[in-house]
């Protein structure tokens, strides 16, 4: 017993060590719900579009079904398939978790720019479209990067 060293042993993969585990900020908690409920209403929309139930808006602005189904369709679509990745890296704690999130934002502002810039999509639904995902954008930065408690969680998860 005299010989006997505090040997640290690795932990069962099930234990927590409570120690090294930090807690995660309430905001991501919501964000990981709304994001998952996000990507089920964005697969819903585009069902309820091809079976024609309900209007069909695109930047506030009433379109017929076919605009919708060639236009918002795929961009709702990529964002739905987004929010469900979303909506996991932040459940497990993923440390890219919040590129994804900036994913988001760049993928609309380059989709109205394009379809803006072709012709595709009139002007006023697509300055929208920017400004309100530069300003939402902006305000994620801020959140996923600069505030400091959730700058703090995500470097805990990169030392993980």
């Amino acid at each position: 017993m005299a010989f006997r060293q505090n040997i640290r042993r690795p932990l069962a993969p099930w234990t927590t060590n409570s120690t090294h585990q930090m807690k995660q900020p309430f905001a991501i908690r919501i964000l990981t719900w709304f994001s998952g409920f996000a990507s089920i209403g964005m697969f819903l929309s585009i069902l309820l579009a091809v079976m024609d139930v309900g209007p069909h808006i695109m930047g506030g602005e009433r379109v017929t079904r076919s605009e919708w189904l060639h236009i918002a369709a795929p961009l709702v679509g990529s964002i739905g398939c987004l929010m469900a990745l979303i909506a996991y890296a932040l459940h497990a704690g993923k440390t890219w978790s919040r590129h994804v999130v900036m994913a988001v934002f760049s993928l609309i502002i380059l989709y109205a720019s394009t379809l803006g810039a072709l012709s595709v999509l009139r002007h006023t639904i697509m300055w929208r479209a920017i400004v309100n995902a530069s300003l939402f954008g902006s305000a994620a930065v801020w959140y996923f990067y600069f505030k400091p408690n959730v700058a703090a969680y995500f470097r805990e998860l990169v030392r993980r």
